[in-house]
């Protein structure tokens, strides 16, 4: 099974999350900077909500994507405020035709005074469990 983790994280809140699920999948987590160019049977793809979207490098990341290589996406983030900060990245991939698992991870990541100290243990192992739990479903 090939399996790929993407990531956008200005704070570092998200790649501790990818950090952890690409480390129960068996493999490293890169930055949405990355292109995948060969067919992937999960692609897990993390982010946040910056000022009310998604960054512009993980839009341009889905929209580079090409369906055919993508059977299915695992969408994981974190956020200080916002509660569904895959809203956006689900919506793009839908229009793409690119599958979505029905299992989501969610976590509070710290800004500025809020959360401090998140994702924190407990989180990054509930991430690393969503990981298995979505490759197991497949």
């Amino acid at each position: 099974m090939n399996i790929e983790v993407r990531f956008f994280s200005r704070s570092g809140n998200t790649k501790k999350v990818a950090d952890a699920i690409a480390k129960a999948a068996g493999l490293q987590a890169k930055d949405c900077g990355m292109p995948i160019s060969e067919q992937v049977d999960v692609l897990f793809l993390g982010g946040s909500v910056y000022g009310g979207g998604i960054d512009k490098s993980l839009r341009e990341f889905i929209e580079n994507l090409d369906q055919k290589n993508i059977k299915c996406a695992a969408l994981f983030g974190t956020s200080a405020i916002a509660k569904n900060p895959y809203k956006e990245m689900e919506k793009m991939l839908l229009q793409k035709n690119i599958p979505i698992a029905q299992q989501r991870f969610y976590c509070r990541g710290a800004f500025t005074i809020m959360h401090r100290g998140r994702p924190n243990a407990a989180d990054l192992k509930q991430a690393a469990e969503f990981a298995v739990n979505v490759i197991n479903s497949l």
